[in-house]
């Protein structure tokens, strides 16, 4: 099994899915990995919930990572429903 790095420690699960997806959709395999019992035990994620990739991966995953906002495109209206829901402001 290949050595893991963190690349990122975010608040919830929600978030680190979000952040492994765009890796992965940009060609970077990636993990999440949560000490809360699954999911059932929510609380425990308060310690963090990890983004975790290959060690060869980690520069093109900080790389992704540290890249500015890019223009985006105006939100659909279920996206705007979701952002919405999870208490966004756009």
């Amino acid at each position: 099994m290949a050595a893991t790095v963190t690349v990122a420690v975010v608040g919830n699960r929600a978030e680190a899915e979000l952040i492994a997806g765009m890796l992965r959709s940009n060609g970077v395999p990636a993990i999440v990995s949560a000490d809360d019992a699954a999911g059932v035990e929510v609380a425990l994620q308060a310690q963090g919930v990890r983004v975790l990739v290959t060690a060869d991966d980690a520069p093109e995953a900080h790389r992704l990572l540290a890249q500015p906002d890019a223009p985006t495109r105006p939100l659909n209206r279920f996206q705007r429903w979701i952002v919405r829901l999870l208490g966004g402001d756009r």
